[in-house]
């Protein structure tokens, strides 16, 4: 398997230049920082919303990037939480983690209409959910892609009436920073709409680890798709 994996701050088109700062404004705000996201190992009672967009590019250049694999293989989704709309609105109850948080809550809402607008991106999976800041021992991959919710909300396109457009695990653990793996798979229908069979390579496979600050939008990069992913306390 072959990806070509970055992560790049996400003012590619969603962040204005910055301007002028004095130096002493910026030392202090880098200790504000470390004092923010330098987290107790163990801590078990900060909870998080996960929001992520998962986009296609549609310009086709990262087809030929690279050589494919006709295989690139399956992520492991047995392990992994099926994400619900629970009842709960606590933060103490089991109904409460793994929650997907409604489409009227999505803090991406402006990005996600920016992509749909543009005329070389289409979102194909928008999704968020609440979960516990655990270690990574003790973490737990979400399952996202397949009609998150069994309600449609969010859901990934699909090339077909079976097979999502994207599906795999997002596991985040927190340490002393928060990290998010991700491992995705996309499927990418020919122009006319209509699947292209698996022997073919049209199936490409993300997997990459990254450290992460909450409140920041990140973004992990393939050549033919991409991934946004927002981190907020609770």
């Amino acid at each position: 398997m072959s990806e070509q994996c970055s992560t790049r701050a996400a003012a590619d088109p969603f962040r204005a230049a910055p301007t002028a700062v004095h130096p002493l404004a910026v030392l202090a705000f880098a200790s504000m920082l470390a004092a923010t996201f330098a987290m107790p190992a163990g801590a078990s009672d900060r909870w998080f919303t996960i929001e992520i967009i998962v986009f296609d590019d549609l310009r086709d250049e990262g087809l030929h990037a690279e050589h494919w694999p006709v295989d690139p293989g399956e992520p492991f989704v047995e392990d992994a939480v099926a994400l619900t709309y629970g009842h709960g609105t606590g933060l103490d109850g089991a109904a409460s983690e793994y929650r997907l948080v409604r489409p009227s809550e999505h803090s991406l809402n402006a990005v996600r209409n920016r992509l749909q607008r543009s005329a070389h991106y289409r979102p194909i999976l928008h999704a968020g959910w609440r979960l516990r800041g655990l270690p990574r021992r003790a973490a737990r991959p979400a399952h996202v892609g397949p009609d998150p919710g069994g309600s449609g909300a969010g859901a990934a396109a699909h090339v077909d009436d079976t097979r999502p457009r994207v599906h795999g695990t997002v596991t985040v653990s927190l340490a002393r920073y928060l990290q998010v793996d991700v491992d995705l798979l996309y499927r990418r229908p020919t122009g006319d709409g209509a699947a292209v069979p698996d022997a073919a390579p049209t199936r490409f496979r993300l997997v990459a680890t990254r450290r992460m600050r909450s409140r920041e939008l990140h973004y992990v990069d393939h050549p033919l798709f991409g991934v946004l992913i927002l981190l907020t306390p609770v």
